[in-house]
């Protein structure tokens, strides 16, 4: 398959919400995760998002150890910093996916999410990613809480709302980190 046919294959099975016909690529896993994480800067916010699940139903399919998935959570990262050059907003949403269908990567990761609770644009996905995460299993720390009572303050109803969910799913034990402010 040509690249551009590859694409239009790729972005088709995301249209159709087909995890199937994309796992079925699964023997080019880097070109495939590839295409996905480029997907998450589209301008179509609705692929955009397909791709964030994409990445996680695509991990899910590859066999244990499959070394692009550690790659791409790493890039991930990478597109979050500013040295970049290429900030990718749903980088955070994008590696819970990934992380919810690939545990075994979570101790590597997963403590990594918290710091972008308070670091511009990625407030609101990192809510969302601890969220994702809580819901899949992952037990975060109280230390991983401290940013909760900025977002739980701010004036974004969306971030407000994910820091709600996020205090009420981690529990009793968090509320001495985060002072719930209306």
């Amino acid at each position: 398959m040509e690249r551009k046919e590859r694409e239009r294959f790729i972005e088709e099975r995301l249209w159709r919400k087909d995890w199937r016909g994309l796992a079925a690529m699964a023997e080019r896993p880097g070109l495939v995760i590839w295409r996905l994480i480029a997907m998450l800067q589209s301008p179509d916010r609705r692929l955009a998002l397909r791709a964030v699940v994409a990445l996680g139903r695509f991990a899910a399919s590859l066999r244990p150890g499959e070394p692009n998935v550690t790659e791409a959570v790493k890039g991930l990262f990478w597109m979050m910093n500013d040295e970049s050059g290429n900030l990718c907003r749903l980088a955070p949403e994008a590696i819970a996916e990934i992380l919810a269908a690939r545990p075994e990567l979570r101790p590597s990761f997963a403590p990594l999410i918290p710091q972008y609770l308070l670091e511009e644009p990625f407030e609101a996905g990192a809510l969302w990613a601890m969220l994702r995460l809580a819901r899949a299993g992952h037990e975060w720390k109280p230390s991983d809480a401290r940013g909760l009572a900025v977002s739980l303050r701010c004036d974004d109803p969306r971030r407000r709302r994910l820091a709600q969910r996020l205090a009420g799913k981690l529990g009793p034990e968090y509320h001495h980190k985060v002072t719930v402010v209306r």
